[in-house]
């Protein structure tokens, strides 16, 4: 399988694929609402990854024009209403769904009730592949502490999950806020294409590194993510 990485605005490089051309659109975008001081219990201040640099409307769009498929877009829970208006119009079917974090931190949790949980809108275009069948949209996996190359990355084994999910083995899935490439590394798991947009060079240098370091012959990488698996 191949993987293509390139830095630079999502929407200036999404404008050259072609129509239909993008199997599954697996996607986090920039929440542009949790940077603040950090604490001594979690790091707060998202710097650029939170930060957002596109218009959600003109998005929505562009990424149903390249998608064939079906679309998961990982944002926060203000932004929802306005992606989803967006596709209604498109008529789509919809869902939104939970990522519930199985290790979420501790912080202020004496206080308020912890923050467990992530918001997905999940899009289906008609005829998209759908492989898991009457399965809850709340999604149960761990925080990955260990990656160090971006500071909000999503897990991989979930990744894998909605990937295999929602396309077949040789199929090609755009990131186009690619971030720590977990979608990368989730697709090269899982025998699919990948094409990874970051606007930052820096998380690009480094998301190619990682997917260079992956070897599918050696399983130690889902060995150490099947541990953290709740």
């Amino acid at each position: 399988m191949t993987y293509f990485l390139q830095s630079g605005d999502c929407m200036e490089l999404m404008e050259r694929l072609d129509n239909n051309s993008i199997d599954l659109v697996l996607t986090d975008i920039p929440y542009n609402h949790v940077n603040r001081s950090s604490n001594g219990l979690r790091t707060l201040d998202k710097e650029d990854a939170d930060i957002l640099t596109f218009d959600l409307e003109g998005f929505a769009k562009e990424i149903f024009r390249v998608s064939k498929g079906s679309i998961y877009i990982f944002c926060e829970h203000f932004q929802l209403a306005e992606l989803g208006a967006v596709f209604d119009k498109l008529k789509c079917s919809m869902r939104v769904c939970t990522w519930e974090k199985t290790n979420p931190s501790p912080m202020n949790g004496q206080h308020i009730w912890l923050s467990s949980t992530e918001s997905c809108l999940f899009i289906k275009k008609p005829g998209a592949v759908f492989n898991e069948h009457c399965k809850s949209a709340v999604w149960r996996e761990s925080v990955e502490r260990s990656i160090k190359n971006h500071p909000t990355p999503k897990p991989v084994l979930l990744m894998k999950r909605l990937i295999e999910a929602s396309s077949n083995p040789g199929d090609t899935v755009l990131d186009p806020c690619m971030g720590s490439a977990s979608v990368g590394l989730a697709c090269l798991m899982s025998d699919r294409n990948f094409i990874g947009y970051d606007i930052s060079l820096d998380y690009v240098t480094k998301a190619s590194i990682r997917l260079s370091e992956f070897n599918k012959e050696d399983n130690t990488w889902l060995k150490k993510l099947n541990k953290r698996a709740i």
